[in-house]
């Protein structure tokens, strides 16, 4: 059979993610919680039921189709049970809401009927354009990944990811020989803090930056979201190109940390719990810029990059 994948968004005409114009795929699932997250309603494994108060007209159609009771309307709000709906596979809840308040994050996809939207978008690239999976984590639904990833490797299409590498290396070995980049997170070189922030250690992680240093014939930039108390203070740096250096590791691109993704929290019933002032200034970011640069490390800040 095909393989299929849930997809929660495919963004055309991307410049942020690869060298040209790029068709960029979000997949659902991710084995990281970070909680500066901005695609949120990507990390549960499964579609997920958002929920946009402002188009909600209480009607009760959705309390009455969902199978499991887990909406109900009290004091004049709707109140959804999500230990139900996070698991639920039906979404019959969406089937009368006719002004779309409820959705689900993720629509599923075969591997054909997502080539035809790459084909389409082809066209667009130019000469250095292509398509990049990301998330979530791609390298999760492993099987339409692959698959994916091979039959544009076998168009001459170029090929991404970007993977925050908390995967058994065997996922990695099954799409290295048909990808061209990977931009790989690497969220804090400290143990300790990583889990503390992303719910999971980071062994892992390092692990495989470390094989891909070695055994990826691509290119292979590291990608660092720069997050002020995080991972930007002197030491967190010092470890961040002690670990470049041991796997000859050349290039990084600092992200800074931005809350664009606020707002789908809201959808989600979920409290955001960063603090939205918690942006690296331009010197922050200048300084993290000049430890890597200092060290013999190309350093590229931002989304618009040089590649």
């Amino acid at each position: 059979m095909e393989p299929k994948a849930y997809i929660f968004d495919i963004q055309g005409l991307s410049v942020h993610d690869g060298p040209g114009c790029r068709t960029l795929v979000f997949m659902q699932g991710c084995t990281l919680n970070c909680n500066w997250c901005s695609n949120p309603e990507g990390i549960n494994h499964s579609p997920i039921l958002l929920y946009n108060i402002l188009k909600c007209r209480l009607d009760g159609n959705c309390v009455k189709d969902c199978n499991f009771g887990a909406i109900e309307i009290k004091n004049e709000q709707l109140l959804i049970n999500r230990n139900f709906c996070n698991d639920c596979f039906e979404h019959s809840c969406l089937n009368n809401c006719y002004t779309k308040a409820l959705s689900v994050s993720a629509k599923e996809m075969t591997v054909g009927e997502l080539m035809k939207t790459i084909n389409r978008d082809r066209q667009f690239w130019g000469l250095d354009g292509g398509i990049t999976l990301s998330g979530g984590e791609p390298l999760l639904q492993i099987d339409f990944a692959e698959e994916l990833l091979k039959q544009c490797y076998d168009s001459y299409i170029h090929t991404a990811i970007e993977t925050c590498g908390n995967l058994p290396w065997k996922h990695f070995e099954r799409v290295m020989p048909f990808l061209d980049w990977i931009f790989y997170d690497l969220k804090n070189p400290d143990t300790l803090l990583h889990k503390k922030k992303t719910g999971s250690g980071n062994e892992l992680i390092l692990s495989n930056a470390a094989k891909l240093s070695k055994e990826f014939s691509g290119r292979l930039i590291i990608r660092v979201p720069v997050i002020p108390g995080f991972n930007n203070s002197d030491e967190i740096l010092e470890k961040y190109i002690n670990f470049f250096r041991e796997n000859n590791i050349s290039e990084v691109n600092l992200l800074p940390l931005h809350h664009l993704g606020r707002e789908k929290y809201k959808l989600l019933e979920r409290e955001d719990t960063m603090d939205i002032d918690n942006i690296p200034t331009q010197n922050e970011m200048k300084q993290v810029s000049e430890a890597f640069i200092n060290s013999g490390i190309k350093s590229y800040t931002g989304s618009y990059t040089p590649f």
